[in-house]
């Protein structure tokens, strides 16, 4: 049995976009990449766009002893539905400044003071 060409079954599938979040290399606080926002500390907004899917991410990131600044685990992902939602939301109501009291967007978020 002959094995298929790779040349032809690489030629029929379209290449795949490459992650936002696929710089293994970090930045640098003066060379903050296109679509990060720095929040302030060590939080970013990141918009990605992995495999065709668009998600808006809200991140902490950490500082190596280079310098280098890298995405941790710790963060939300929202789609731009979600995140559209949470900004109306935001935009329309205060958030919580009472403990115990919780603000739901959507059926999907919900927010609550610590």
């Amino acid at each position: 049995m002959k094995r298929a060409s790779s040349e032809s079954a690489s030629s029929a599938t379209p290449a795949k976009k490459p992650s936002t979040f696929n710089n293994t290399g970090g930045f640098t606080a003066d060379s903050i990449p296109q679509h990060h926002y720095h929040l302030g500390e060590n939080n970013y907004a990141v918009v990605s766009d992995f495999g065709d899917v668009l998600n808006v991410h809200i991140r902490k990131f950490k500082t190596n002893k280079n310098g280098r600044i890298f995405p941790t685990k710790n963060g939300v992902s929202f789609s731009p539905y979600v995140w559209g939602s949470l900004v109306t939301e935001m935009n329309n109501s205060s958030l919580p400044s009472e403990t115990g009291k919780v603000l739901i967007v959507r059926d999907t978020l919900f927010l609550t003071s610590a």
